[in-house]
């Protein structure tokens, strides 16, 4: 869902000149979801079986999407490194406790389903939620290993991942719909990076032009006159992954309380007659700031190695696995290696990067 700061954040277009050569951390969980929304057979999409399938009764609109996406970023002499969630924090809503092994108990009836031949049980398991999107996020990760693409799996959230490799200038942008990555500090946020330059009118067969847009996080807190402690503060007020927010309040308010009280203990005292506040204990405020000013990160990134695509691996998955068109498959396998390469040659001569990066590169080069 991502945190809303809409209202109060400026962001300009991007060209894509500017990302020639550039390494970019994706929010993995976030991009693929917008996948999804982006490919459905009905114009009306509203709920999960409303998404395309495959015969098996399992989505395919991830497995597509990414093979396109992928190729888009060579095309554009991008390197992608992909971040996933890893362990759900304590605050998040809607997440079970035993959701892994929830997942293991839906995907076992699952295939107890298939060998039966029982296709409309299938359905069902294959959109329960135990199932439904860890299977994505599992199937989505072979993909990437297979296409290549290096995966990076964040102690806690893919966000703060991203802002971490930003930071340490492992890669120059984190792209991601939502802005949450700003929380965790991230310096330089990219949203509707897509060959497509559209987004579809919810319930419509119609689509908007997009262009890619950056949010810079230093020119943000100087154009709100906070930093980066009253961010967090502003966000604590909203509704996000983590809480439910205060009602009534919503950014530019939570702003104009931010830069009067600085802090939200202050604003809470200023403002607790005319908002209720009793959600918003000093466990929870502490907890909120420690999650986002020192978030859980993978720091090692010996890792990060851009492969060429395994056209057999990437086979067995899409089309022995999902029956996918095996021509169509094959077709943008074929270009998807071109473009790899070719992006490889543009990196060949660009040597401005961290070491850490600089030395994996040479090793595929």
């Amino acid at each position: 869902m991502g945190v809303k700061l809409d209202p109060i954040i400026s962001r300009r277009k991007l060209t894509f000149e500017e990302l020639n050569g550039k390494i970019i951390a994706v929010d993995a969980p976030n991009i693929i979801m917008g996948l999804l929304n982006f490919s459905h057979k009905n114009p009306s999409f509203n709920s999960s079986t409303d998404l395309i399938m495959d015969r098996t009764q399992r989505v395919i609109s991830h497995l597509y999407g990414l093979l396109y996406r992928i190729k888009f970023y060579y095309s554009k002499d991008i390197l992608p490194v992909f971040c996933f969630d890893g362990r759900v924090h304590p605050l998040k809503r809607r997440i079970t406790k035993n959701q892994l092994n929830d997942f293991r108990f839906a995907q076992k009836r699952y295939k107890n389903a298939i060998n039966s031949g029982n296709k409309e049980l299938a359905r069902q398991i294959a959109l329960s939620k135990e199932y439904f999107w860890p299977n994505l996020m599992k199937e989505s990760k072979d993909l990437l290993h297979a296409l290549g693409v290096p995966v990076v799996e964040s102690p806690a959230s893919a966000e703060s991942q991203c802002a971490h490799l930003v930071k340490k200038g492992i890669a120059q942008f984190s792209n991601s719909q939502d802005f949450d990555s700003l929380l965790f500090g991230c310096p330089s946020l990219i949203q509707n990076l897509s060959k497509s330059r559209r987004r579809k009118v919810h319930g419509r067969w119609t689509y908007n032009r997009i262009d890619p847009l950056l949010v810079d996080l230093q020119q943000t807190l100087e154009e709100l006159e906070i930093d980066q402690f009253q961010l967090v503060e502003l966000a604590l007020m909203l509704e996000t992954d983590y809480y439910e927010g205060i009602k009534g309040i919503g950014p530019k308010t939570a702003l104009k309380f931010v830069k009067r009280y600085k802090r939200i203990e202050n604003i809470i005292s200023a403002q607790k007659y005319d908002y209720d506040f009793s959600g918003l204990d000093h466990e929870l405020i502490n907890e909120f700031r420690k999650l986002f000013l020192l978030p859980q990160v993978l720091d090692s990134f010996d890792h990060l190695y851009w492969n060429p695509p395994d056209k057999s691996r990437i086979l067995r998955l899409l089309c022995k696995d999902h029956h996918l068109n095996r021509e169509r498959v094959e077709k943008h396998t074929n270009q998807l290696n071109d473009k790899f390469y070719e992006c490889l040659q543009y990196f060949q001569y660009d040597l401005n990067r961290p070491k850490s990066v600089q030395k994996t590169l040479d090793m595929i080069l």
